[in-house]
Protein backbone atom coordinates (compact mmCIF):
# COMPACT_ATOMS: atom_id res chain seq x y z
CA UNK A 1 0.00 0.00 0.00
CA UNK A 2 2.74 2.52 0.95
CA UNK A 3 6.30 2.32 -0.26
CA UNK A 4 8.91 0.62 1.87
CA UNK A 5 11.02 3.79 1.66
CA UNK A 6 8.49 5.38 4.00
CA UNK A 7 8.85 2.74 6.71
CA UNK A 8 11.83 2.59 9.04
CA UNK A 9 12.27 3.06 12.76
CA UNK A 10 11.06 6.60 12.04
CA UNK A 11 8.69 7.70 9.35
CA UNK A 12 11.11 9.42 7.00
CA UNK A 13 8.56 11.33 4.93
CA UNK A 14 6.93 12.75 8.05
CA UNK A 15 10.22 13.83 9.63
CA UNK A 16 11.47 15.40 6.39
CA UNK A 17 8.24 17.29 5.88
CA UNK A 18 8.27 18.56 9.47
CA UNK A 19 11.81 19.86 8.95
CA UNK A 20 10.69 21.65 5.80
CA UNK A 21 7.75 23.23 7.63
CA UNK A 22 10.09 24.56 10.33
CA UNK A 23 12.48 25.87 7.65
CA UNK A 24 9.64 27.75 5.94
CA UNK A 25 8.65 29.27 9.29
CA UNK A 26 12.24 30.42 9.79
CA UNK A 27 12.11 32.00 6.33
CA UNK A 28 8.88 33.84 7.19
CA UNK A 29 10.58 35.37 10.24
CA UNK A 30 13.35 36.90 8.09
CA UNK A 31 12.91 40.64 7.48
CA UNK A 32 13.51 40.26 3.74
CA UNK A 33 10.81 37.62 3.27
CA UNK A 34 7.39 38.58 2.00
CA UNK A 35 3.84 37.35 1.81
CA UNK A 36 4.97 34.74 -0.75
CA UNK A 37 6.69 32.88 2.10
CA UNK A 38 3.35 32.66 3.91
CA UNK A 39 1.73 31.37 0.71
CA UNK A 40 4.50 28.77 0.46
CA UNK A 41 3.80 27.70 4.05
CA UNK A 42 0.11 27.41 3.22
CA UNK A 43 0.73 25.24 0.17
CA UNK A 44 3.34 23.03 1.80
CA UNK A 45 1.33 22.57 5.02
CA UNK A 46 -1.71 21.59 2.98
CA UNK A 47 0.28 18.95 1.12
CA UNK A 48 1.74 17.62 4.38
CA UNK A 49 -1.61 17.54 6.15
CA UNK A 50 -3.23 15.78 3.19
CA UNK A 51 -0.63 13.01 3.33
CA UNK A 52 -1.02 12.54 7.09
CA UNK A 53 -4.80 12.55 6.72
CA UNK A 54 -4.54 9.95 3.96
CA UNK A 55 -2.62 7.65 6.30
CA UNK A 56 -5.09 8.27 9.11
CA UNK A 57 -8.04 7.37 6.88
CA UNK A 58 -6.35 4.38 5.27
CA UNK A 59 -5.33 2.92 8.63
CA UNK A 60 -8.53 3.85 10.50
CA UNK A 61 -6.56 5.92 13.02
CA UNK A 62 -8.75 6.20 16.14
CA UNK A 63 -7.64 9.77 16.94
CA UNK A 64 -8.26 10.97 13.40
CA UNK A 65 -10.98 13.53 14.20
CA UNK A 66 -8.91 15.25 16.87
CA UNK A 67 -5.81 15.25 14.69
CA UNK A 68 -7.64 16.66 11.67
CA UNK A 69 -9.20 19.33 13.90
CA UNK A 70 -5.67 20.39 14.89
CA UNK A 71 -4.68 20.56 11.21
CA UNK A 72 -7.78 22.66 10.54
CA UNK A 73 -6.76 25.08 13.29
CA UNK A 74 -3.38 25.57 11.60
CA UNK A 75 -5.11 25.97 8.23
CA UNK A 76 -7.34 28.68 9.69
CA UNK A 77 -4.37 30.55 11.14
CA UNK A 78 -2.58 30.57 7.79
CA UNK A 79 -5.75 31.55 5.91
CA UNK A 80 -6.21 34.45 8.32
CA UNK A 81 -2.67 35.62 7.63
CA UNK A 82 -3.17 35.43 3.89
CA UNK A 83 -6.48 37.29 4.13
CA UNK A 84 -4.71 40.13 5.94
CA UNK A 85 -2.05 40.14 3.23
CA UNK A 86 0.20 41.68 5.88
CA UNK A 87 3.66 42.35 4.50
CA UNK A 88 5.17 43.83 7.65
CA UNK A 89 8.40 42.12 8.78
CA UNK A 90 7.61 42.52 12.49
CA UNK A 91 4.18 41.02 12.03
CA UNK A 92 5.56 38.07 10.05
CA UNK A 93 8.21 37.44 12.72
CA UNK A 94 5.53 37.38 15.42
CA UNK A 95 3.38 35.04 13.36
CA UNK A 96 6.34 32.77 12.61
CA UNK A 97 7.11 32.50 16.32
CA UNK A 98 3.49 31.67 17.14
CA UNK A 99 3.16 29.08 14.37
CA UNK A 100 6.56 27.57 15.18
CA UNK A 101 5.47 26.98 18.78
CA UNK A 102 2.14 25.56 17.61
CA UNK A 103 3.88 23.26 15.15
CA UNK A 104 6.46 22.15 17.71
CA UNK A 105 3.71 21.12 20.15
CA UNK A 106 1.82 19.38 17.34
CA UNK A 107 4.83 17.50 15.95
CA UNK A 108 6.08 16.31 19.33
CA UNK A 109 2.58 15.52 20.56
CA UNK A 110 -0.12 14.24 18.24
CA UNK A 111 2.20 13.56 15.30
CA UNK A 112 4.40 11.29 17.44
CA UNK A 113 1.27 9.37 18.45
CA UNK A 114 0.32 9.04 14.77
CA UNK A 115 3.85 7.90 13.91
CA UNK A 116 3.71 5.19 16.59
CA UNK A 117 0.32 4.05 15.31
CA UNK A 118 1.53 3.86 11.69
CA UNK A 119 4.66 1.96 12.68
CA UNK A 120 2.62 -0.52 14.74
CA UNK A 121 0.05 -1.03 11.98
CA UNK A 122 0.09 -4.25 10.02
CA UNK A 123 -0.87 -2.28 6.90
CA UNK A 124 2.00 0.24 6.97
Amino acid sequence: MFSSMQKTSDILWQDAQHQTLFAILELIAQPESGIDAVRHLHDYAESHFALEEHYMAALAYPERETHVAAHNQFREEIASLLAQNEDDAGFRALVATFLTEWLRRHVFGVDKALEAFILASERK
